[in-house]
Order: structure tokens, then sequence, then C-alpha cells
């Protein structure tokens, strides 16, 4: 018995130290072995985070940096931003139609006809012929009330051997102002105001789509920040698991070498041991799968220097109360959710449409005005009897008098009246508004059911976190008592009162515990996740604000 005593005394002392110094719950998220270390347990593999450290590629970064990170380079956030110029250029394009429009004509022109009228007959016989030159002038401008006005300038020579033409040449000028404004329809509303609105209200709709997209993309990359901390605890769980079993396994074979326990000791230890190095080199494979999963959402360059670098996280998942008012909660959700605020504005958009339509049902009733002078000029004409001349000296002259009879000739004209249309049956119109009504009522019944699933949603969202919450309380007093029962085996083993097989058993108790522990954890913070998620508050929550006012050359928002 005294020799048992003295061959289990180093299983005691190594068992308590890998218990209070590998297994305490103070644990750290890249912990390197201890240099120098002469026990099995040092030639166990380092983890990538440890091996990155000691290589000095590792990237040691906190949950906001890494967010903040992916955020910017995400392809999916990227091309959701380039559509807000897209749309401003969209309305931009709405308002083409209140665009000034100046035209101007200049040409020459010349005709030939029969003579058929004796009135007026041409000094060559049986053939009229005229030439001239023109150059005219407009411009146009339509207004915000649904009116337009135009203004033009006309102006042309003539050349006529009509015997009876007082002027040959002719000079011929002409300036006029028309203005009209719809008093019915087209007065509150018309095609090209409501293409404005609708495009506005699609800049407005992208913009959500866009915070909805940001949302869920964060919650996305917390996720896989929690994912990679947990594969990196996960292995060091089976690397201590699979250091106990060493300990064991080497105990047990100075044992069998002094005869204080039977061969097959040590076969159990080195079959434990080698089902516990299984498990640690799955979990050591699964931090690379996190670790490229979330590279992945920081840079969709394969070519870039994160995929070069090993990520290291710094926070841990740590618990922390999370309190939870269900039905503020609720109405939290309701009110910052992209989803109905989009529906909202699917709403708005409808009723423009409707609006729209509706307005071409109604009678057109337009005031038109229109205000002009005209005036004339040409060379000396005489009577051949008299030898007097045959009209107004103040006519007299070439193209600058007649620009001088526009406003001192007194040849005024104008126009004031309205102008009636009235439409008796438009069928497709009529189908168009029915069509409208039934969009309307399916939009309704759309945003009605997506608010009954938000609430589901927040509510299953509060319930796992409650449930995760009971999770971690109970798998850390589950930890506590495996790490008795160890300890307890450990002692009962030592003293001959227990079986090599069954301290093992306790270390993979005890190893499982701890991996319950941290699932339970990882839950926890992706539950709290899910409900900031559910609740559109994962960017408030995390001090996020998205400065969508950026230099254009920038091609992407920013997030501070």
């Amino acid at each position: 018995m005294t020799t048992f005593s003295l061959s289990c005394r180093p299983v005691r002392r190594c068992a308590m130290v890998l218990l209070l110094g590998f297994l305490g719950r103070g644990w750290s998220l890249a912990q390197a072995p201890a240099a120098g270390n002469a026990s099995p347990a040092a030639v166990l593999p380092l983890s990538p985070v440890e091996q990155a450290e000691k290589d000095g590629t590792a990237l040691r970064i906190t949950l906001k940096e890494l967010t903040k990170l992916a955020l910017q380079n995400n392809l999916d956030i990227a091309i959701s931003d380039t559509n807000e110029e897209l749309y401003k250029k969209r309305i931009l394009q709405a308002y083409g139609p209140y665009d000034p429009e100046f035209t101007a004509s200049l040409g020459v022109q010349s005709y030939k006809r029969p003579n058929t009228n004796a009135t007026n007959q041409s000094s060559e016989g049986d053939v009229n012929e005229t030439k001239g030159a023109f150059w005219d002038f407009q411009f146009m401008q339509n207004l915000s009330t649904g009116g337009g006005i135009r203004a033009s300038y006309n102006s042309n020579r003539s050349d006529t051997n009509q015997k009876f033409a007082l002027f040959s040449p002719q000079y011929a000028t002409a300036l006029s102002l028309e203005f009209s404004q719809p008093l019915f329809r087209n007065r509150v509303i018309d095609q090209t105001r409501g293409t404005i609105h609708l495009a506005n209200l699609d800049a407005r709709l992208n913009d959500s789509q866009f915070r909805q997209t940001v949302s869920g993309t964060v919650a996305s990359i917390q996720a896989l920040y929690w994912d990679l901390v947990g594969a990196i605890r996960g292995f060091e769980i089976q690397r201590d698991s699979v250091r106990l079993a060493q300990i064991s396994f080497e105990n047990n074979t100075k044992s069998v070498e002094i005869g204080a326990l039977p061969k097959i000791s040590i076969t159990e230890a080195r079959a434990e041991m080698a089902n516990r190095e299984v498990d640690m080199i799955a979990a050591r494979a699964a931090i690379l799968v996190a670790e490229n999963n979330l590279r992945a959402v920081i840079s969709p360059d394969r070519n870039a220097e994160i995929w070069q670098k090993v990520i290291v996280p710094t926070d841990l998942p740590e618990f922390a109360e999370y309190p939870v008012d269900r039905t503020q909660s609720i109405e939290t959700a309701l009110r910052n959710r992209p989803e109905l605020e989009q529906y909202n504005l699917q709403l708005e958009q409808n009723s423009i449409s409707r609006q729209m339509d509706q307005n071409l049902k109604k009678w057109q009733v337009d005031l038109v005005a229109s205000l002009g002078t005209v005036g004339v000029s040409g060379p000396q004409s005489l009577d051949p009897d008299t030898n007097l001349p045959l009209i107004n000296p103040d006519l007299v002259g070439g193209i600058g008098k007649a620009n001088q009879a526009l406003f001192t000739g007194g040849f005024v004209n104008w126009f004031a009246g309205f102008e009636v249309r009235i439409p008796l049956r438009n069928r497709g119109l009529d189908a168009q508004l029915a069509q409208l009504q039934i969009q309307r009522q399916q939009l309704d019944m759309s945003r009605t059911n997506m608010e009954q699933k938000i609430a589901v949603q927040v509510r299953n969202a509060i319930e796992d976190l409650e449930t995760n919450k009971q999770r971690v309380q109970t798998a850390r007093v589950a930890l506590q008592l495996a790490q008795e029962q160890l300890e307890g085996e450990t002692l009962r083993f030592q003293a001959g009162m227990s079986q090599n097989f069954l301290v093992l058993q306790r270390q993979q108790f005890f190893a499982n515990a701890k991996g319950v522990e941290l699932r339970a954890l990882i839950a926890f913070r992706k539950s709290i996740l899910n409900l900031q998620n559910a609740m559109c508050t994962v960017l408030e929550s995390n001090d996020f604000e998205v400065i969508k006012s950026v230099p254009r050359d920038s091609g992407k928002a920013r997030f501070r």
C-alpha cells in the first residue's frame, strides 16, 4: 500500500496543477503553454491562434473593430450603397421636364406656283415666285404648377414677283408670349410631379433596404465572431482534456512498471488519450473553418492582407444580465423594423399612383392667354399714276424698321380664354384604378401579417434569450460539480478506492461540462444578437452610425 501511495502521488500533484492552472474559470482565448514545461503536455500542438502569436501573423481585434472593418469591406453592402447614387440620378431625371428649352430655326426657301388669280398676277406672266429667308427663336418653360410659358420671336425676309405686292423685299417680325395654367385636371398633380414623388419614395425605399442590409450584416458578422471565439476555446478545452489523459497515461505506465496497476490500465489510458486527440484535431479544424467564414465577410478579395493574417478575437463571451421588457421590445421592433417602413412607402407610392390616375378622369379646364405684336417693313413703293407713296412712310426700311414696329407700330394682338376637354369614358383607366385598389388591400394585409411575424420573432428571441440564460447558469453549476467529482475521484484512485477508467471518465465529464458551458455562453451572446436584430437595434446597441454623406469618389458608406 505504501508503494502504491508513493507511485500515485505524482498523479495527484499533476491533476491538481491542471485543475487549478488549465481548467480554472479565468481562462484566456490565446494562452500558449509555458516554456520549458517538461510534462507530456508540452508536446501538444499549438492552436492556429497561438502559432500566429508566436509567428507574428496574429491580428488581435475586438468585436467592434472587426464589425467596422467588415462593414467597410463587405461586398453586399457596397453594392447596396451604390444604389443611393443611382436613385439620386433618377430623381434628377424626374425633374427633366422642368428644364427650359430654347430652339432656333434658320433657313432660306423658294416657292414657284402657277398664276391662277388675276389679283396675284406676277410681273413674269403665268408664274408666281417667292424667295425668302427666316430666323425664328423660341423659349419654353414648364412650371411646377402644371402650366407653362412660351416666348417666341419670328422674323423673315421675302421677295416676290407679284405686281400688287406693296413690299418686295418684305421684312416681317412677330413677338409673342403664351401662358397656360390647368384649373382642374393637372392642377394639384400631373405626370411630372407624380413621377418626382415616386422617385423620391424609391430613394427612401432604397435607404430603408440599405439599413436592413447593414443591420442584418452586423448581426451575421458578430455571430461569426462568436463562432470563432467558441472554436478557439473549444480547441483549448479538448487540448486540456488530452493533457489530462497524457498525465494519466504517464502515471499509469509508471504504476504498471512497479506492479501497482495491471497492464490493461496502460491500454485504457492510451485508448482514451487517442479518442481525445481525435476530438482535439476536429476542434482545431473548426477554428480554421470559422476563421475562413469570418474572413469572407471581412474582405471578398482573396488577395487581401486579412487572408494572410490569423484573426485573434480579444472579446470574451462573458455573461451579463440583459434585462428585457416584452411589451416594450415588441413596440420597439414595430417602430424600427425596415420591413414595415418599406410597406408604408409602398402604400404611399400606391396612393400617388391612384391620385395620378384619378386626376386623368377629371375634366381638363385650362386657362390660356397670349400677348403679341407684329412688325413689317420694306422699300419705298410709289403709285405709278400719282408718284406718291403707297404705304405709311413709317414702315419703309429694312429688318431694323420691322423690329422697331414691334414696339411702336401699335400692332398688338392678345387672347384669353379657356380650353375644356371632357373625358366621356376610359375603361383602361378604370381598370388601372381597380388594380391599384386591390394592390393596396394586398399591401395592407401583408403589412398586418408582417407585424404579426415581427411580434412572434421578438417573442421567440426573448424566449431563446431566457432559455440560454438558464443554460449558462445550469452549465456553471454542472461544471463546478464535474470539477469536484474529478478531484474526488482522483483522490479515491490515489487511495486505492477507485479504478483507472473511472478517473478517465470523470476527466471526460469535466471536459464535456466545460464545453457545455462554452456553448451556452456563445448561445447566450447570439441570443442577444438575435433579439437586437429582431428589434432592429443592432447598430445602436453597438454604437454604430451610418454616414451616407460621403465624397462621390469613395464609392461606399462610412461607419463609425
